[in-house]
């Protein structure tokens, strides 16, 4: 009876840690739903939808607006759609940048945010962030004294590029100007632990990528590969192994 009554204790316990979320007042039917699209476990139609050197302004447009409840933003070069949950605890952007010469899609990016991941199905994923682009020629055929150096450099046009998309829409929402800032400051950190080791750039292309400690959120990892002329870049934090795997 006794071992019973610890057990019940136990059980309690555990049950008011993931309703109170360490002392964090939360909404409990919150906490027992599982969430859905687009969310840190996946990528949304939309991204998945739209091609580099192929989709349109149009289509980019029309696609992002065809997820309920998400807030659209646009310049002449750029698509953002957003949406957010839990007073912004909880967001998501898709994004797309295009060529001023054709308009087509040549860079996409999408992040999902869960700054409370504490609910069934969440699986303790605090960020994820995708994107593809096509990089310019300069990029990609300077004299780099290293292949490390050359992926660094990309790495760097890579935040260049999203700095340069993100300005263009970021006054229209709190949510895309935090967003930009995550987005930055997980590239900066990148950047950072690669110059200061830059050998280890070359972990980068692996499949398990390369791992880095995200100032704020925590352990990370991040991969990068080059086809061609497209680079794509992929960097998750929190709970990582499951999601990695299955991407």
């Amino acid at each position: 009876m006794k071992a019973k009554g610890i057990y019940l204790v136990c059980a309690a316990a555990t049950v008011l840690a993931f309703f109170s979320g360490c002392g964090v007042t939360e909404e409990p039917l919150e906490r027992i739903t599982p969430e859905s699209k687009p969310y840190t476990k996946y990528l949304p139609d939309a991204y998945n939808s739209i091609e580099l050197n192929r989709s349109t302004s149009a289509y980019v447009l029309d696609v992002i607006k065809q997820h309920k409840g998400e807030l659209v933003a646009q310049s002449p070069s750029v698509v953002a759609g957003w949406g957010e949950k839990k007073k912004t605890y909880q967001f998501w952007l898709t994004m797309a940048g295009f060529s001023e010469e054709d308009f087509t899609v040549t860079r996409k990016y999408f992040l999902a945010v869960d700054e409370k991941p504490w609910h069934l199905g969440a699986e303790g994923q605090k960020l994820r962030f995708d994107c593809q682009m096509i990089l310019d020629e300069q990029t990609l055929s300077e004299p780099y004294t290293s292949e490390n150096q050359q992926r660094i450099a990309i790495l760097r046009k890579v935040l260049e590029n999203t700095r340069d998309d993100i300005a263009q829409v970021k006054e229209e929402s709190r949510v895309l100007d935090t967003g930009g800032m995550m987005i930055n400051q997980s590239l900066e950190r990148i950047l950072y632990v690669l110059n200061e080791s830059p050998a280890i750039a070359e972990k980068l292309s692996d499949d398990n990528g390369l791992a880095f400690d995200h100032p704020t959120l925590g352990k990370s990892r991040v991969q990068m590969i080059l086809n061609d002329n497209v680079v794509k870049v992929k960097i998750r934090i929190g709970s990582l192994w499951r999601i990695w795997e299955k991407d």
